[in-house]
């Protein structure tokens, strides 16, 4: 007996795609991919936004519960590989990795807005963030105690520990 919803002893159906959107709104890591053979190239077809969101797998380094772990680090243009855990349905895509590509990223595909931070949030609530957006660049190491060191966008350096605030 086969089961109808291909979850469970179902078919594996693999895909390749490309990275169309990393910015989801509900921070569940995820990205909007363009599988090849199954999504047109025609964006007035099937635009950006009608595109599944596909969830990311992690390492196992990256716990990917409650806030802690990583993120992805896929950008726009990225080429990944993946499987629908559906099966042929192919409604609920999962990105297993990148793989090589020449394109050139985002200059090729259309975007509303992106995500641009990396992150990683540990157990005990440590956090160092990159934030790559432009004009904006900086980064943010944060101790579970609120202490932390700041690099601004130009240049300067602040410090908070328990102690006191420091600008260099």
């Amino acid at each position: 007996m086969r089961n109808e919803d291909q979850f469970i002893g179902g078919d594996f159906t693999w895909f390749t795609a490309v990275v169309e959107d990393i910015n989801d709104t509900e921070n569940l890591n995820r990205v909007k991919v363009r599988c090849h053979g199954w999504h047109t190239s025609n964006t007035s077809l099937v635009s950006t936004e009608n595109l599944p969101w596909a969830t990311v797998m992690m390492p196992v380094t990256s716990a990917s519960i409650q806030g802690n772990g990583g993120n992805h680090h896929l950008e726009v243009g990225s080429w990944v590989v993946g499987f629908f855990r559906d099966g042929p349905s192919a409604q609920d895509p999962m990105v297993m990795g990148s793989i090589a590509t020449q394109t050139n990223g985002t200059q090729d595909i259309p975007t509303e807005s992106s995500v641009d931070n990396k992150v990683y949030k540990s157990k005990a609530g440590h956090l160092i963030e990159i934030d790559n957006e432009d004009g904006g660049e900086r980064i943010n190491i944060k101790h579970k105690s609120g202490s932390y060191i700041l690099f601004k966008a130009d240049g300067q350096i602040e410090i908070k520990s328990l102690v006191k605030t420091t600008v260099i």
